[in-house]
């Protein structure tokens, strides 16, 4: 593999495939070091800007208010946002990076299991990874186990390759961030760089580790590879691609149950539902902050729920009816219950009804995400649709509309931002009505 040193953003133009030799050289620790010394810079950056709001451009206001004051607290807060900026991108880099370090390490895993089975077979595997039979072997089955052999390090290959290239894109889009000349609003900034470079930057995590999965093998390859893996390892992919796994048909069932649920909730169908509307303004109701309602649908169109329908105590669509007229908004928005569409009453409501509280690290997906904000109110709520193997927990959300977003990314924006930040929750649900 190329050094680590070499800029990703050129590391196309300097080799278009990676090599078998490269691979089995491959050191993918170094890029997960590399993202734990960029961890430490975003932090620092971060604190820099939190600084330089608070007494550089706030304070800075109180004491010196002309207009060079002002002046000179625009000056102040534009420095502050480099740093904000700054912290975002480098947030990205060490997704992409530990991505990069889990995926280049299932690579480099599945092409050491394939030169074993080429090995173990008695076939040959040169320098360049071509798999041959040996002159005077008697096995019958000896061109074909060596054409399987050939195929599956090519593949590991091949996957090294797209993993490399699509490293290279991200940190090369994180760039941008640098060029950013005039002061910003922090929904700006959240729009033009967390929710846009930082977000592709998780998702590119993500694509990584799926172009280690045998998606398209036949059943029987799909189910060595999964017996060949750790049970670290499967939780790599139980947890950073759920819906990828359950679809394979190679995997085993009590896998598959264990990735759904036992309880009444689908939790792959929940998740699929909930990445396929994620972007979309699928299921929102005109004149009503729609967070919490998407995660309703997701439980119950694609999870598969029933409305509980026990009137304003239940958790269902249409127990209200309409208020009196006049009434200001659509409709629509008054058939939602309480349970239903907030996010504090779902929350209450889910933990009274078979619900349990879970620790952050230990969510999965399927799970719920919400929001309490210094004052102890329950805001936000969201369906946690992947979790990457470095523990950074992937959301999807309504308001705005989002498809597998950090946490993490997300936690350090809205504390620079407001100074104070959210607390997240994490519920398990266990829908105990029919």
């Amino acid at each position: 593999m190329i050094d680590r040193h070499t800029p990703a953003c050129h590391r196309a133009k300097v080799d278009a495939m990676v090599s078998y030799q490269q691979l089995r050289a491959a050191k993918p620790d170094t890029f997960a070091t590399a993202a734990d010394d960029w961890l430490k810079l975003a932090k620092e950056a971060e604190t820099a800007a939190e600084n330089l709001y608070e007494r550089g451009g706030n304070a800075l206001g109180e004491q010196w208010s002309d207009t060079l004051g002002e002046k000179a607290g625009g000056h102040c807060r534009k420095i502050a946002q480099d740093f904000q900026a700054a912290g975002m991108a480098i947030r990205g880099v060490v997704t992409t990076l530990d991505g990069l370090a889990t995926a280049l390490a299932a690579a480099k895993r599945n092409l050491d299991t394939a030169v074993q089975f080429a090995t173990g077979a008695g076939l040959e595997v040169d320098d360049t990874g071509k798999v041959t039979v040996p002159a005077g072997a008697d096995d019958p089955k000896a061109e074909e186990r060596a054409k399987r052999a050939g195929w599956l390090i090519w593949d590991a290959v091949n996957d090294a390759t797209k993993i490399d290239e699509d490293a290279a894109a991200s940190l090369k889009r994180l760039i941008q961030p640098a060029g950013i000349t005039k002061l910003m609003t922090q929904d700006e900034l959240a729009k033009d760089i967390l929710n846009d470079e930082v977000k592709k930057a998780g998702h590119t995590g993500l694509a990584m580790l799926r172009q280690t999965m045998p998606l398209n093998a036949d059943a029987q390859t799909q189910a060595e590879w999964w017996k060949s893996l750790s049970e670290d390892q499967r939780k790599q992919y139980l947890r950073g691609a759920p819906v990828q796994l359950y679809d394979m048909p190679g995997i085993p069932d009590d896998i598959k149950t264990e990735l759904v649920g036992n309880d009444g909730l689908n939790r792959i169908e929940m998740i699929r539902w909930a990445e396929k509307h994620g972007e979309s303004g699928y299921s929102d109701v005109p004149g009503m902050e729609n967070c919490t309602n998407f995660v309703s649908y997701a439980m119950n169109e694609g999870g598969m729920v029933p409305h509980d329908k026990t009137g304003d105590k239940g958790w269902n669509q249409d127990h209200q009816g309409l208020p009196k007229l006049p009434f200001v908004g659509s409709p629509d928005q008054y058939r939602q219950g309480d349970a239903w569409a907030a996010a504090q009453n779902h929350h209450d409501y889910m933990l009274k009804n078979g619900g349990e509280s879970v620790k952050v690290p230990d969510a999965r997906p399927g799970d719920l995400l919400y929001m309490r904000n210094e004052k102890g109110v329950i805001h936000h709520a969201s369906v946690v649709t992947a979790v990457t193997p470095d523990g950074e927990i992937l959301y999807t959300q309504h308001n705005s509309n989002h498809t597998n977003i950090g946490l993490n990314h997300r936690l350090s924006h809205n504390e620079t931002r407001t100074g104070a930040g959210d607390e997240p929750l994490i519920v398990r649900p266990h829908p105990n009505w029919d």
